[in-house]
């Protein structure tokens, strides 16, 4: 019976952490669009809207979301959100009818409660001087008592994508290097306790998320601190057949190194195989400004799906 009883235990654990095939590491080099103006010194989230990327800072930076030419990177307007508060916004998800906001970062370990704030998606218009938002508070049901250890714990969450009604976001564990995936909707009341779906083992921070709407594959963005204590940044696809998600055959993509891409941190997709990243200003030994680059992964999707 003891042997009956850790067999079982060891399947559980399997499909607990079930994963797909490992469809090896490529190497990608991204081309610069163009470096950004201070507006997005701190960029840590994107979202792609009629040929427009959607940014935010993170902590630190006033609740305003901001949006940039994708052809050259220029600034084009900025909407304060007048009824929020920026605690550690990280992540930005589109949906038919709303744009989502992830105050969601936990760097430091001491945050208990996050929130996602709600926006209409309709009043992004060249005349609106101000926006309004919907607060979504929400805790994740796994997380130990708090105060955590700062930048060493396993309940930061930096990314976030919308898909079939439903808001999917990405835990950084600064700790293990794993990803948890949690799902939330995309409206409730009160404080909502979520438990997560999946796991997945990054070797590596992630600090965004996508889907691909053509392709149905997901998309992570990320960087990690490499022997020489430089940092570089990579990506994974999932290629994510049947709603399989973290569970499906997957791809590591190898970008370079932080000092020409600076600190990867915001992710979106334009089209099939395609898309932007952004990474934020380093200011350390050198000064590196933030980046706008692009990807496109055409030439090179036919072996992956």
């Amino acid at each position: 019976m003891k042997s009956a009883s850790f067999l079982v235990f060891v399947c559980l654990l399997r499909f607990t952490h079930a994963q797909g095939l490992d469809l090896g590491t490529i190497s990608h080099a991204p081309s610069l669009v163009a470096n950004l103006c201070q507006n997005y010194n701190e960029t840590s989230g994107l979202a792609f809207y009629k040929d427009t990327i959607l940014s935010i800072n993170d902590s630190g930076n006033e609740p305003i979301l901001h949006a940039l030419r994708s052809s050259d990177a220029q600034h084009l307007q900025s909407w304060p959100i007048a009824n929020a508060l920026n605690l550690d916004w990280e992540a930005i998800a589109l949906s038919a009818t709303n744009v989502f906001i992830g105050d969601v970062g936990n760097n430091m370990g001491k945050r208990t409660t996050l929130a996602i704030y709600r926006l209409d998606r309709s009043l992004l218009l060249p005349s609106t001087t101000a926006l309004t938002a919907q607060k979504l508070n929400f805790k994740f049901a796994d997380q130990p008592a708090v105060p955590l250890p700062a930048n060493a714990h396993n309940y930061d969450c930096e990314a976030m994508f919308f898909w079939q009604d439903s808001l999917h976001l990405l835990s950084k564990n600064w700790q293990n290097l794993w990803t948890r995936h949690y799902v939330l909707p995309t409206n409730w009341q009160d404080t909502l306790v979520v438990s997560p779906r999946d796991s997945f083992y990054v070797n590596g921070l992630v600090t965004d998320a996508a889907m691909d709407v053509q392709t149905n594959q997901i998309y992570f963005l990320g960087y990690k601190k490499e022997l020489s204590g430089l940092y570089s940044a990579f990506m994974y696809r999932f290629l994510n057949n049947n709603d399989l998600f973290l569970g499906s055959d997957f791809q590591r993509i190898e970008l370079g190194s932080a000092l020409s891409l600076a600190q990867t941190e915001g992710l979106c997709m334009s089209g099939a195989n395609k898309g932007f990243i952004t990474g934020e200003q380093i200011v350390s030994v050198i000064t590196i400004a933030p980046k706008l680059h692009s990807f496109d992964f055409k030439k090179r999707s036919e072996a992956f799906e």
